[in-house]
């Protein structure tokens, strides 16, 4: 039994810091990213196929092949005028939306600091403590630039890997994820 308790006291590690308004920018676009190529691809086929259906009913069938590929073309860039807006304007929608939210979040602005141990995820800031055990956390994500451990389907713990002291404390999150986390659940670079 003593084992296990030092193997627990060596994976126990603390990260702090502040989240910067860049960093939740950022995150709002990792968390809507899927959403906006979803919204991308749909309005890309929509808008071909409000072309390509009245063409199918008017072209004779023997020149139907010849006529598609020769308008397929036009048809493509047409749809790519239109989606690709629609992307930028999501985008665009989005990082105003989290940074009104930043700036509205005083909690988010403050330096949080956690401890992961294999137990539990511990959140301070000010003089709150909260705790997160293993089984809350809902889906992780890992990004170049930061970990994103989903706590509900719209709320996450944003942790940019500026906090960590080190590679081998990134390599021990890791390992703490998978160690604790449903694999399903776990996109980790």
């Amino acid at each position: 039994m003593e084992k296990n308790t030092e193997l627990l006291d060596e994976d126990k590690f603390t990260v702090s810091g502040t989240v910067k308004k860049e960093e939740f920018n950022k995150y709002g676009l990792y968390h809507l990213k899927k959403f906006h190529r979803i919204l991308f691809y749909f309005l890309l086929i929509f808008t071909f196929l409000i072309f390509a259906i009245p063409t199918i009913n008017t072209i004779d069938a023997d020149l139907y092949i010849y006529m598609y590929i020769f308008l397929f073309i036009p048809y493509a860039i047409i749809s790519l005028i239109v989606s690709l807006p629609a992307l930028f304007l999501g985008k665009f929608s989005s990082k105003i939306k989290t940074s009104r939210e930043y700036d509205s979040d005083q909690l988010i602005q403050k330096e949080i600091t956690y401890t992961f141990s294999s137990k539990e995820i511990q959140q301070k800031f000010d003089r709150s403590v909260g705790y997160f055990e293993w089984n809350q956390i809902q889906n992780v994500y890992e990004n170049k630039d930061m970990f994103r451990l989903y706590v509900s389907k719209a709320k996450a713990i944003i942790l940019p890997k500026r906090f960590f002291n080190s590679d081998a404390e990134i390599d021990l999150l890791k390992k703490l994820i998978r160690d604790n986390v449903d694999n399903k659940k776990v996109k980790l670079m």
